[in-house]
């Protein structure tokens, strides 16, 4: 979306004058009356807007401007996820997903990580699966395991087999950033798409996948041309590995769709990559729950190796990159915990075990009942509901839990990271925070600290706005320049 320029030479004129006219009073201009003025009058009149603002070192809360509404979120969403997740399975978590051997079989046993492979990991490296899988083979070399006489088996069961949460839209469906979340994940459950224009006019397109797989099919009528505009359109019309190429080209282009299954993707590209590096599978692709309730492998498999990535790693991509996958797997590795904490006899992760453990959080965070309504971690659900109290009730709560250090590791720096990298340039490393953004949303949510060591915890919730987000965002800079340059007041507001 493109934003359109900002149109209000009169009303930043009165804004100005309004600055002018409260530095005359005695005592100069509160802070509070610093953040009202830059938050009146909203570039939309329609557009709903909830701020609060609490100085850490006090607790006094400086700003509360409809504080109690509840509104949609969008990536804000993850505030609670990753809160909850850091304090549930702790700051120390690692996903553990095992390969192992039973009998003639190859068994990955799968625990939510959603990072294996990832192409923004560490690096970025050209070939993100061989930077994962040439390892595992290795350790197959090592074991003399060349030939997989049996099949090969995954182990999913740690989370629920649903996979497209019920209320994203449908239009989300099949995107790259509404891949669905697996026990088994892989390059983010999406495969690229490399389209290459023929040699001739008229001629259908080349196309090319990585992942290099064996499931994916391409129903094909994406024309070259020579003139007019580079138009390749790829969709997945059903939850299916087939895919429909149209359009015409002109040009190299790139696009990424969703898989519709996570696991057998998994296990088609592993057994792929295992092929390709001289390790053969006789067997077939298949499902099977290995382990037990409490996740312990049985006595008759052979441990070859353990994929470990520690939470760290994954609230990064969670807080700093808003990664809707990254946050969906570890709201369900979070339920999963959950369950098995509360003795479920059949512990799975799943959107409803990861609701109630956020909502056991909320609760032991002083949260009000009812102030957030969680339906996802992404946010992508517009049934998502929170306030921008609760929101500063939690980032107060966090700030003082031993989580602390990582969960503000987590966030978008200004200036500096993530979503933030290109705002707020004027304020840079002083502004830590999620961003949020769907159709007519606009949230940003977190931490200012100003160069005397103060600390603020904030949020800024628009909803409703017809038109370009930019203006809002611009807000919601301002906003957190205000309060990043702010001197301390001459005594606490009561």
């Amino acid at each position: 979306m493109h934003a359109r320029p900002l149109k209000r030479p009169c009303n930043v004129i009165l804004h100005l004058a309004l600055l002018c006219l409260l530095a005359g009073r005695a005592g100069g201009v509160t802070l509070e009356e610093q953040l009202r003025a830059v938050l009146e009058p909203k570039p939309e009149p329609g557009a709903k807007c909830g701020a609060v603002v609490v100085d850490l070192q006090t607790g006094n809360t400086i700003l509360d401007v409809n504080g109690a509404e509840a509104l949609v979120p969008a990536s804000n969403a993850k505030v609670f996820s990753l809160a909850a997740a850091i304090d549930i399975l702790g700051p120390t978590f690692e996903f553990r997903t095992v390969l192992a051997t039973r009998g003639n079989d190859l068994i990955v046993v799968g625990d939510g990580d959603p990072s294996i492979a990832d192409p923004e990991g560490a690096g970025k490296p050209d070939d993100p699966v061989a930077a994962v899988f040439d390892g595992w083979v290795a350790r197959l070399r090592e074991k003399g395991l060349e030939v997989i006489a049996g099949d090969l088996v995954i182990d999913e069961s740690i989370f629920e087999p649903a996979r497209d949460h019920p209320q994203w839209p449908k239009e989300d469906i099949g995107r790259a950033y509404a891949a669905p979340p697996g026990a088994l994940n892989l390059y983010e459950n999406t495969v690229q798409f490399t389209i290459l224009p023929a040699k001739k006019a008229g001629e259908l397109v080349k196309w090319s996948v990585y992942p290099a797989n064996g499931l994916v099919e391409v129903r094909n009528k994406c024309k070259t041309v020579t003139r007019g505009k580079n138009a390749p359109v790829l969709y997945r019309p059903r939850p299916t590995f087939e895919y429909q190429l149209s359009g015409s080209c002109t040009a190299e282009t790139k696009s990424s769709l969703a898989v519709s299954d996570p696991g057998l993707f998994f296990a088609d590209v592993l057994r792929s990559h295992l092929a390709k590096r001289g390790i053969r599978i006789e067997g077939k692709i298949r499902r099977e729950r290995v382990r037990d309730d409490r996740g312990e492998l049985p006595p008759d498999c052979a441990v070859i190796l353990v994929h470990t990535t520690p939470l760290a790693d994954v609230a990064a991509r969670v807080g700093k990159d808003s990664q809707n996958l990254f946050a969906e797997a570890l709201l369900k590795r979070t339920g999963y915990a959950f369950a098995l904490a509360a003795g479920e006899a059949n512990p799975r992760g799943s959107w409803a075990t990861g609701r109630a453990a956020v909502e056991d959080f909320l609760k032991r965070a002083g949260v009000e009942e009812n102030d957030v309504v969680p339906a996802d971690a992404s946010g992508l659900s517009r049934v998502n509901r929170s306030s921008a109290r609760a929101m500063v009730r939690v980032l107060t709560h966090m700030h003082k839990h031993p989580g602390f250090p990582l969960f503000a590791r987590s966030l978008a720096v200004a200036g500096r990271d993530g979503t933030l990298k290109r705002r707020m340039k004027d304020v840079p490393g002083l502004v830590c925070a999620k961003t949020g953004y769907i159709g007519g949303v606009r949230t940003l949510s977190g931490y200012v600290e100003t160069p005397d060591r103060r600390m603020y915890a904030f949020s800024v919730l628009f909803n409703g706005f017809k038109k370009a987000s930019k203006p809002f965002s611009k807000m919601q800079d301002r906003f957190c320049d205000v309060l990043a340059k702010s001197k301390p007041e001459p005594a606490d507001k009561p």
